[in-house]
């Protein structure tokens, strides 16, 4: 097929991690833009010389931790699920019905209560929110090896939910990977054919309640391909960034481009990556780095205990703080202004990738023993 060599080079990671990622399992194997680990065949990295963050431990100034057990509300089946959004007294997160579909809940973190808010018998992509309305991409099988699916959106004190948007992925390109930050939700549709490849930045606006293309590239097909394709995005604070993959005459290289132009550099294989106020974070094989937006900011490294460690799931706290994971065991702090690293405690298993949400972090952790805790913490 004709978009088939991109997609197979980018390595899907497609299962556990998916989950930890607070996103549901699939229930088949599809690309997915938010769980590829990225294109191999270019591996230029910046060439800066990097500062080694100083380990100080224990992190203990971050702010205060609550945690809530919905063991008892999984006594029967074996699961993964992680906070996918999170307000004052509320965090939903998705779960698979089985083979049959999925199930968003609202854990109630006052009342110690998990209701269900919505069912489907497709699958649900990812979910993010916005204040008190969620987001999320359901999709399924067309009869001619496509996915058609759709956005949408419902309040938590409401169940009637509403469709923002829709379409049909064709020739393996992805289904759309949520993001949201600042009031709106981002998301990348591809329109593809057997000559091009349409790639459109989408967003929706929770304020104006439309939906604006932001950028498009196409890629044209054929023997010596030209033209541009976004094999992989993010939305925050800090923008949006996208990992690009640029064709001329058949030569390729890979771009990772805000769309501000704050950064722009030539960038390989990466396991996750961000863009904060202040600074670009990247996840790579047995490290992590911080490279500054400017020529002020120094740039850091934190080399993992062991050389094949993954980094991913940066997110940006107050005060030059930011928060990641190394492996799927635990979290940690990186503090660009001190030059430091801490960890967060944990209380043994598996740690699901973190949010930041409004001033604060919820995650998840789950024990050896099938014990399921959520974890939130009021950023000070």
């Amino acid at each position: 097929m004709k978009l088939k060599s991109i997609v197979q080079s980018l390595g899907m990671t497609i299962g556990l991690a998916t989950i930890l990622a607070g996103c549901s399992q699939e229930s088949e194997v599809l690309p997915k833009v938010g769980d590829v680990v990225q294109d191999t065949e270019s591996e230029v990295d910046v060439e800066v010389e990097m500062i080694q963050l100083r380990p100080v431990g224990e992190t203990t100034s971050l702010g205060t931790l609550k945690n809530y057990d919905l063991s008892p509300f999984f006594q029967h089946k074996v699961t993964m699920i992680a906070p996918e959004h999170i307000d004052d007294e509320h965090i939903i997160y998705t779960d698979s019905i089985g083979e049959v579909g999925y199930e968003i809940y609202v854990y109630d973190t006052e009342q110690a209560t998990n209701r269900s808010l919505h069912k489907t018998s497709k699958t649900i992509g990812n979910l993010v929110g916005v204040k008190d309305n969620i987001y999320w991409s359901e999709y399924e099988a067309t009869e001619d090896n496509g996915y058609a699916w759709s956005i949408f959106r419902m309040k938590l004190d409401a169940s009637e939910l509403t469709e923002i948007y829709n379409g049909v992925s064709m020739f393996e390109t992805p289904v759309p990977h949520l993001c949201a930050a600042d009031g709106h939700v981002t998301w990348v549709d591809y329109e593809a054919s057997e000559t091009m490849t349409t790639t459109s930045v989408k967003q929706f606006s929770s304020t104006s309640e439309k939906v604006e293309t932001l950028r498009t590239y196409t890629l044209q097909e054929g023997e010596n391909r030209n033209g541009e394709y976004v094999f992989d995005y993010r939305d925050s604070e800090g923008g949006v960034i996208l990992h690009r993959s640029l064709f001329e005459a058949g030569n390729k290289t890979t771009r990772l481009t805000t769309l501000d132009g704050k950064f722009d550099e030539e960038m390989g294989a990466l396991i996750d990556f961000q863009v904060g106020p202040d600074y670009a974070a990247f996840g790579k094989e047995g490290r992590a780095e911080f490279l500054g937006l400017t020529q002020e900011a120094k740039p850091f490294q934190y080399m993992g205990a062991q050389s094949k460690s993954s980094f991913d799931a940066f997110r940006f706290l107050p005060d030059n703080r930011i928060l990641f994971r190394e492996g799927m065991d635990r979290l940690m702090i990186a503090d660009v202004y001190e030059g430091t690293v801490s960890y967060l405690r944990s209380q043994g298993g598996m740690t699901s990738k973190p949010l930041y949400v409004d001033g604060k972090i919820a995650y998840a952790e789950h024990g050896n023993e099938g014990e399921i805790r959520f974890y939130t913490i009021d950023v000070e």
